[in-house]
């Protein structure tokens, strides 16, 4: 049966995003399992904590990430963890290609149907 309020729609996405706590780069396709994940820099890379907000099941989060000179992102993933932790879902992303150091901002969306 499919969900017909929007209200259950949020109680089901606040579910997905209560355990999707922090966002990541990769530099392989994530998939049913992670891709590669960007490491390096100064700044240095890392995983960014990700504060969803919205309503009637559609929730997004932003995050800026340090991406290393000479990396390329080509996937974002969202982990339950800083560090280690379940890889939980990923997507493709525009690819960019950093040939000196920089930022990759990243607008995640879950949307509940």
């Amino acid at each position: 049966m499919a969900i017909q309020t929007n209200a259950m729609k949020q109680y089901a996405a606040l579910g997905y995003t209560g355990a999707a706590t922090y966002g990541a780069l990769c530099t392989t396709t994530p998939g049913s399992s992670a891709g590669t994940e960007v490491s390096g820099g100064s700044p240095a890379y890392a995983r960014e904590a990700l504060t969803w907000s919205g309503s009637n099941g559609v929730l997004t989060a932003s995050a800026t990430f340090n991406v290393p000179s000479g990396t390329t992102v080509v996937g974002a993933e969202i982990y339950s963890a800083v560090t280690a932790g379940t890889y939980l879902d990923g997507a493709t992303v525009t690819s960019q290609a950093f040939a000196s150091q920089g930022t990759y901002a990243v607008t995640f969306t879950y949307t509940q149907s």
